[in-house]
């Protein structure tokens, strides 16, 4: 083993161990924002969506938060201590969530359509539940109350598509920016399925370079973290009947 190998080893050793200190950082972070939101979703005044919609948001922030938190851990354990084993996990644990990611874009992709109408007749669905009063806790209407404020959008397709569901005369307050008279002349025109639809076609190519910016950080780690392994093996190889 020459020095030119032992000088690459150190060199993708620091770059993965800066790389997953990054992601070990920012997994800390989001762990603590989603703890933070959880613990004080109650006190959270002057926000526009709903304490299950934030709790729901908590949640996810905090599953997210865990999985990134662990894996640049174990990136940067592995690295620093030169652990064959942490690294191994390491790479399956990444390549893991790597196929996973590609599975769920293929699944989506090829039932876009699929999805698409399922995501409009959940929200219709949910319209249709927005005045039950025999439940306490009515999760439709605090969820399409969340998405047409912070959105400024209502019904699924136009303002209108309230009156099928026993607004007659006004559509919910959420629709309007004004919510103390709130009316189809003063509540926002475009429906909430067609804000999401415009935003998606307007901003696909930044989707796609973040999703393709994802998947090559990812690959990084993938081929860092086999090229280190690889390296740690033959430099014992190589060690161990010099040592004798």
């Amino acid at each position: 083993m020459n020095s030119l190998q032992v000088c690459c080893g150190e060199f993708i050793r620091i770059i993965l161990f800066v790389l997953n200190f990054i992601f070990w950082a920012a997994g800390g972070v989001i762990l603590g924002v989603g703890i933070y939101v959880k613990v004080q979703v109650d006190n959270l005044v002057g926000v526009t969506v709903s304490h299950d919609t934030l709790n729901t948001s908590a949640l996810f922030l905090i599953t997210l938060g865990c999985i990134v938190f662990v894996v640049g851990l174990l990136g940067c354990c592995g690295s620093l201590t030169q652990n064959r084993c942490m690294l191994l996990l390491y790479f399956s644990l990444v390549t893991i969530i790597f196929l996973g990611e590609i599975a769920l874009a293929i699944a989506v992709y090829a039932n876009k359509d699929t999805v698409t109408q399922s995501i409009k007749d959940q929200f219709s669905d949910c319209m249709g539940k927005y005045d039950n009063t025999t439940t306490p806790n009515n999760v439709c209407k605090d969820a399409i109350d969340s998405v047409q404020s912070v959105l400024h959008c209502c019904g699924v397709n136009k303002t209108t598509d309230w009156k099928d569901y026993n607004h007659p005369l006004a559509p919910p307050e959420s629709c309007c920016e004004d919510q103390t008279k709130c009316n189809y002349s003063t509540a926002y025109q475009d429906g909430c399925f067609t804000v999401i639809n415009t935003f998606v076609n307007h901003n696909a190519k930044y989707i796609g370079f973040g999703v393709l910016g994802v998947a090559l950080v990812e690959l990084l780690g993938m081929s860092l973290a086999c090229y280190l392994r690889t390296f740690i093996i033959k430099r014992t190889e190589y060690l161990e009947p010099h040592a004798a």
